[in-house]
């Protein structure tokens, strides 16, 4: 199972994590981080050309990991950033925040966009999930070795049976992790 070695499968798993969100008006920041940890591993499947993008991802998620004692939420988050002023400052809860949700929106378009059409090809769907969340937050550098590397990406049916799924397993939770993380990105 490539190496997402769990018994239930990825994206139930996935599923459960930002599930879990669902239940508060505020979303818990400890709660927020364990989910984004969840959805860390997809990366590796993805391949070598992703590997940046979870280490990026893991350093963010540690600066949340950092206040989640003091902010309790993100909104609290967001909002001592904002008294602070330094919610566009490099590193800042907010702004890392901010990416990480991005980075989550990837993976949930990503396997929406997959779930949505047997046809599309791993590269396909990646291109046009990169381009709707990721893309506007990177430089044209970034973007244009990014994309290049997409032509390295491991096919759709190699993707998926490393991550433990298959077609129709993995179009059942799609739709259901992209809801959830709309939610996050509408309550933060």
């Amino acid at each position: 199972m490539g190496s997402m070695n769990r018994s239930d499968g990825f994206l139930p798993s996935l599923t459960r994590a930002f599930k879990s969100l669902d239940s508060e008006a505020q979303i818990n920041t400890r709660a927020f981080v364990e989910a984004v940890e969840a959805i860390l591993p997809v990366f590796d499947d993805l391949g070598t050309v992703f590997h940046f993008a979870k280490s990026e991802m893991e350093a963010k998620r540690a600066t949340l990991v950092s206040v989640q004692e003091s902010l309790r939420t993100l909104d609290e988050v967001v909002k001592a950033d904002v008294k602070a002023g330094t919610v566009t400052t490099k590193n800042s809860g907010a702004r890392n925040l901010s990416r990480l949700l991005s980075g989550v929106a990837f993976i949930a378009g990503l396997l929406q966009r997959l779930a949505a059409d047997p046809a599309v090809s791993l590269r396909e769907a990646a291109n046009e999930a990169y381009s709707s969340t990721l893309a506007p937050i990177h430089t044209y550098l970034v973007r244009a070795a990014i994309r290049a590397s997409m032509f390295l990406l491991p096919d759709r049916t190699a993707f998926l049976k490393s991550i433990g799924e298959s077609e129709d397993s993995a179009r059942a939770h799609a739709a259901a992790l992209d809801r959830q993380v709309a939610r996050c990105r509408l309550l933060s």
